[in-house]
């Protein structure tokens, strides 16, 4: 097989254009392309998802696929205690048709990077809405549980249509639940942030009920490295240290009272103001997220967009304070 890379400008939006054909320069069907672009598990979906092909290939006026990546397929499967592939779609799937999930992947119509506005309604294979935005050279999926995907491959040419490779596995229902903050944390191992937030009486209480919170959540880790600048042994060993009134301002100081998903972030520096009532200073460049505290240290953030029922966790790898 070959691979012909054009480039279209459009304004200040650059776009790789894939364009997947044979030798023979014939355009490769969906399953032949998403193998070229490496796609094997959204092809190993396609095939084994009954019905499937027959209607997608069939379909007029065309199709505009957005394909998860393997590894947007690797994270579902943690994300839903998924055992395996056909598992996966069996939940994700359970309310919809023989399609199953992969039909509202599938939007009716061939539209290229070049043809979004900066935003756009298209109508799934599966009869539902999908949401698709532009800005400048960063393209977004929006699914039915408020879920963004990023489009990372955009214009790979299929036989009839276009494919573009998306970051997640988008979600045709909004009835799958998100985990609260106590269950994201649990879930990931983040038991020494736990165990702070209860330490503080009625903090879980009010972070669970407040309409909407981004949450800088720091690593065990993160924790550790701070008890031992500070020469204390424990989280008791902080709290007899600081003082609880302390400890209970730097807690509040790692929640932003809005929701704050990586992607709505401005380019630079931005000052944000937290529950503690000081500012906390964000940088985003390109897909990396920093904060920065008080004292001026900055810490990464090296797991993003945790969605929970009333806003967005973000795990650093610092214990961000304010002015104590």
């Amino acid at each position: 097989m070959t691979k012909l890379f054009k480039f279209l400008v459009t304004g200040a939006l650059f776009v790789t254009v894939l364009s997947c054909v044979s030798d023979e320069g014939i355009p490769l069907t969906l399953i032949e392309a998403s193998q070229e672009a490496g796609l094997t598990t959204f092809a190993s979906a396609a095939q084994s998802q009954f019905g499937f092909l027959g209607v997608t290939r069939g379909h007029r006026p065309g199709i505009t696929v957005f394909a998860p990546s393997n590894e947007a397929f690797a994270d579902a499967l943690v994300q839903f205690k998924a055992t395996d592939l056909n598992d996966l779609i069996t939940k994700l799937g359970q309310d919809l048709n023989s399609l199953g999930i992969l039909g509202f992947h599938v939007v009716s119509g061939v539209v290229f990077s070049n043809q979004l506005e900066s935003e756009n309604i298209f109508g799934t294979l599966e009869d539902k809405q999908l949401r698709v935005n532009k800005a400048l050279d960063v393209i977004t999926v929006i699914d039915a549980a408020g879920n963004t995907a990023t489009v990372t491959q955009a214009d790979i040419k299929i036989e009839n249509g276009v494919m573009h490779v998306i970051n997640r596995v988008l979600l045709a229902s909004a009835k799958l639940p998100k985990p609260s903050l106590v269950e994201a944390a649990t879930e990931a191992g983040l038991t020494t942030l736990l165990a702070a937030v209860t330490a503080v009486t009625g903090l879980s209480g009010e972070l669970l009920n407040r309409e909407a919170i981004t949450v800088f959540v720091p690593t065990n880790q993160a924790f550790l490295n701070l008890f031992s600048s500070l020469n204390v042994p424990s989280l008791q060993g902080l709290i007899d240290e600081l003082g609880l009134p302390a400890v209970t301002k730097v807690l509040r100081f790692h929640v932003v009272p809005a929701t704050a998903f990586s992607f709505d972030l401005v380019e630079g520096d931005q000052m944000i103001t937290t529950l503690a009532g000081e500012m906390l200073t964000v940088n985003r460049t390109g897909n990396a997220v920093k904060v920065t505290d008080a004292g001026g240290k900055t810490y990464n953030v090296i797991a993003a967009d945790v969605a929970i029922p009333n806003g967005v966790v973000h795990v650093i790898d610092g214990v961000v304070l304010p002015t104590l």
